[in-house]
């Protein structure tokens, strides 16, 4: 048999223009057995099986048919087979391979195919619905922080409302500095939840915001630079950096000397670690003023702790506080 016979995994048989058998491949053998030497130990239909020859013999394609094979019982469908002319000289002969083989494998196949549509169908149904829900869990997120927002605002008018009514100096002190707590987070609440805030907080916005408000609320005329690079930050950071922010712009316009006085606000990022650094020109750090106990920079240090983060405090020609935190989530936000 021809090598290539060796590679159908269907049984293929080879027959002589008389019917004899010349040659199997392996899965005949092993389907019809090594002792079949004629085409009636092979199919039961005499007439059907010449009819599929000599249509063979008329073209030099393949033809279809059907027989039915020796030992199938009626309720059994016909075998397909495929009958092919050999013709090698004067001679010749039919290559008949049978196909039933595969042909049972079919139902299988589809059942599985029909199973694993349905599997498809269950799962993109469940998607759809996962994609629902998360649709309506951003709408009543977005409700909420609006309403987080909403309250900020009121608890912010009333305690200006507070501090104009009162004539207390010390109360008014207090009340400023709880305004600008409050504004703080007002500003990193704002932008945290903005349209375009999904994958984080830009801190640039908010730093430069919060310098804004900062600058409102000391009420005088001071100048503040900020130079912040356009980083994503992730947004359960933003409450702590503004708040660390906010203290250090605070202490730097409190100490902020002379009609020139000027606060800078830097904030870098590099190799996965941010630093910002607040400087004024004032008088700078007395020993005393660095200490656990000074205005706001026990907050300071309790925020930095809660972000892993570090504060320096040194003087340079005025006080320079300098926050170092780990960023490594960050990414830089298209400007």
């Amino acid at each position: 048999m021809h090598p290539i016979a060796k590679l159908i995994r269907e049984p293929v048989v080879v027959f002589a223009d008389d019917g004899h058998i010349i040659d199997m491949n392996r899965p005949a053998r092993l389907r019809f057995g090594e002792s079949a030497n004629s085409w009636r130990q092979l199919f039961a239909d005499l007439e059907g099986f010449q009819n599929l020859l000599e249509r063979a013999s008329g073209t030099s394609d393949p033809v279809l048919g059907a027989l039915r094979l020796i030992g199938s019982v009626p309720s059994e469908p016909d075998a397909k087979v495929e009958a092919l002319a050999l013709r090698e000289g004067g001679a010749i002969g039919y290559a008949v391979k049978l196909r039933d083989v595969v042909g049972d494998q079919f139902p299988a196949l589809t059942a599985q195919v029909r199973e694993l549509n349905g599997e498809v169908a269950v799962r993109r149904r469940i998607q759809a619905e996962l994609e629902e829900s998360l649709a309506h869990n951003k709408v009543l997120y977005r409700e909420l922080q609006h309403r987080v927002k909403n309250h900020l605002q009121m608890i912010l008018a009333l305690v200006s409302t507070a501090g104009r009514e009162s004539d207390d100096p010390g109360r008014k002190q207090f009340v400023k500095m709880l305004q600008s707590k409050l504004s703080a987070l007002f500003d990193a609440q704002r932008l945290m939840y903005s349209e375009e805030s999904a994958d984080g907080l830009r801190v640039d916005q908010m730093l430069s915001a919060l310098a804004e408000t900062v600058q409102s609320l000391a009420g005088v005329r001071i100048a503040i630079v900020v130079r912040a690079e356009p980083v994503i930050a992730p947004n359960d950071l933003a409450f702590p950096l503004a708040l660390i922010a906010n203290e250090l712009l605070t202490n730097a316009v409190k100490y902020a000397a002379g009609p020139e006085a000027a606060v800078s606000l830097d904030f870098v990022r590099s190799e996965g670690e941010a630093v910002l650094t607040v400087r004024d020109n004032g008088p700078g750090f007395a020993p005393a003023a660095s200490g656990p106990t000074s205005s706001g920079l026990g907050l300071v240090r309790g925020l930095c702790r809660q972000i892993g983060g570090h504060l320096a405090i040194k003087s340079d020609g005025g006080a320079v506080a300098v926050v170092s935190f780990p960023l490594s989530e960050a990414s830089h936000a298209a400007v």
